[in-house]
């Protein structure tokens, strides 16, 4: 498939879970609305893989997961959405950061995200209810650290491969993810089988850049039979608009309005798809009768 898509599938009389994520065109489109240089846009392909894995359980269009790290490093806060099953949007504090590469030759995510922080998850079922968790971060590589939560917050034993494949010239090549999860009853053995299948696992990122699809990937990890839901496109989408916009500025403290009068207007930059938003002193000044 060209666009980017989820398989979910079954295995081992339904006791282990899979999930695998190809978010190239997505984790692309990222790092092109935020100019992202190397590091920050494989922090990002990362989360939004992680972020695509966890979408395929919202049960609505407008329930919503974000995905957040904020390690202390030189990337800040990195945040990755999905809304609904299939739209993915991401952002970065800072997407300009350039630090030497591994000793194996890797770009160095875990350095570039930091480990004195926290990885984050927040799941919106609906607007107003929503509830986090979180751990510590281990490694700032995103995949231990999403393995770490799913072992420490939800108890599930799991695998996980999370990937970015960047080109000579600093650009996406591939961006994928795969989760198995063991659910109670499966056997010991079936389980250890799983984990050997994913320590012998080549770098899944070059796999999908060679012309891998995510159905061998799960191939290579779990025992057959499978049984395979219907695949999922999954797209890069913004869900901003000027009405939320609208609605942020109004909930501004009267003197925080009064200053943006005062300056003649303001323009709002979201943060995550980089849409401007203008408004006129005027504009603003109807909306501070709003304030009461």
């Amino acid at each position: 498939m060209t666009t980017d898509y989820r398989i979910r599938a079954t295995a081992a009389d339904g006791l282990l879970r899979m999930v695998a994520v190809n978010t190239t065109v997505t984790a692309r489109e990222a790092q092109r609305v935020h100019e992202a240089w190397p590091l920050a846009a494989a922090a990002m392909g990362r989360l939004l893989s992680v972020a695509a894995i966890l979408a395929g359980d919202l049960k609505s269009h407008s329930s919503r997961i974000t995905v957040e790290v904020d390690g202390n490093g030189p990337l800040g806060r990195v945040v990755a959405e999905g809304q609904g099953s299939q739209r993915l949007r991401a952002r970065v504090q800072h997407p300009h950061v350039e630090l030497p590469l591994r000793n194996d030759g890797k770009l160095d995510v875990g350095q570039a995200v930091g480990t004195d922080g926290t990885f984050r998850i927040i799941r919106e079922s609906s607007p107003g209810e929503w509830y986090q968790s979180q751990v510590a971060l281990t490694s700032g590589e995103i995949g231990d650290d999403f393995l770490h939560y799913l072992v420490q917050s939800e108890q599930i034993p799991s695998a996980v491969s999370v990937g970015v494949l960047i080109s000579a010239e600093g650009l996406v090549m591939a961006s994928a993810g795969v989760m198995v999860q063991a659910l109670p009853g499966c056997p010991a053995s079936v389980v250890e089988d799983v984990a050997a299948r994913f320590q012998a696992l080549d770098q899944i990122s070059r796999q999908v850049a060679e012309g891998a699809n995510l159905e061998s990937l799960i191939r290579q990890v779990v025992p057959e039979p499978i049984h395979w839901a219907a695949p999922e496109t999954l797209t890069w989408a913004c869900w901003c608009n000027r009405t939320s916009v609208t609605e942020a500025l109004k909930a501004l403290p009267t003197h925080d309005l009064e200053e943006l009068i005062g300056d003649g207007g303001a323009e709002v930059t979201c943060h995550f798809c980089r849409q401007r938003y203008h408004f006129s002193a005027k504009e603003l000044a109807a909306l501070g009768g709003d304030h009461g």
